[in-house]
This record gives C-alpha cells, sequence and structure tokens, in this order.
C-alpha cells in the first residue's frame, strides 16, 4: 500500500467516523422543556411587558393575564427531558415545579408530549397536587396564581425539539 492510498484510507475512516458519531448525537438528543418564570403586577402605571416575552400575546388579550399590566422575565432555562425523569424548579417564593415526561404519542405525524406537572413547597401540602397535560412541540402552555412579591407567578412550560 503507497503512503498516498493508507493517507486517502485513514482519512476515509475519520470521515465515516465522523458521520457514525453525528447520527449517534442527533439519535440521543431528545427535545427539551423550556420553564420561564414570569412575575406579573397590577400597577397604577400603564402596560410595561419584558422584552423577552413580546412573543406571547396571551399576556395582553387572555383571562387571567389581562388582569394584570407589568410583566417581567425572571428565569428562562431548558432542561433534557426524557420519560419518567423528573425536571425540578425552584421558584422565586420557595416552591418546587416538579415536571414529568410520561410519554409521547404520534397523531396526525405530529409529537404530542404528556407531562405531569406538580407544584410542592418543603414541608407544607402541595400547591398544585397534579396537572396532566399533553402538548405540542412549541406549543406553549401555563401554569399560574401563586403569590409573589406583590403579585403573581405565571410559568411558562414549552417543549422544544
Amino acid at each position: 500500500m503507497t503512503r498516498r492510498t493508507l493517507l486517502a484510507s485513514i482519512a476515509a475512516s475519520l470521515v465515516a467516523l465522523a458521520i457514525a458519531g453525528g447520527a449517534l448525537a442527533a439519535s440521543t438528543h431528545g427535545p427539551n422543556l423550556e420553564v420561564s418564570v414570569i412575575h406579573a403586577l397590577q400597577s397604577d402605571g400603564g402596560r410595561s411587558i419584558d422584552p423577552a416575552l413580546r412573543d406571547l400575546p396571551q399576556l395582553t388579550r387572555d383571562q387571567p393575564f389581562v388582569r394584570y399590566n407589568v410583566y417581567k422575565l425572571l428565569d428562562r432555562r431548558p432542561f433534557p427531558l426524557e420519560a419518567n425523569k423528573p425536571i425540578s424548579v425552584t421558584l422565586p417564593n420557595g416552591r418546587v415545579l416538579q415536571v414529568t415526561l410520561g410519554g409521547v404519542a404520534v397523531e396526525k405525524n405530529e409529537k404530542r408530549y404528556q407531562l405531569a406537572a406538580q407544584i410542592g413547597e418543603p414541608g407544607k401540602a402541595a400547591f398544585l397536587k397534579s396537572l396532566q397535560v399533553t402538548t405540542s412541540e412549541n406549543e406553549p402552555f401555563f401554569v399560574g396564581g401563586q403569590s409573589y412579591g406583590g403579585g403573581v407567578l405565571f410559568l411558562e412550560l414549552l417543549v422544544r425539539p
């Protein structure tokens, strides 16, 4: 085998390994659950919406959001979403949001995620015992009503592919 043939063979092997590694990484990478913690207040001033929340038209048109006129994003983080592995997020009011993926179904070529959400507080009865939701990718759903800082917290939960 000539040096040129040997180098070509090594290069082809490295390309094949890189392609296989990329395919393996893509197949093991699942969806993320993006959790946004939003603080809503009612003030005497005008409407004020954090620029990071401008993509949520619900804040200006739907109940119970229209009861408030000031919105601030406190936190937004993605979490890897794996079946039966709970995600825990400590909220600013000391409570803990826990979300678990129960399963994934495909309906009309669309993935639908079955999620269970709970909100608890150490040493106290659960604030939200269990909420079962089926949602699509990039379709937000909200959990809200917890008192915080003179207003309430709304949690936006969003499955990202």
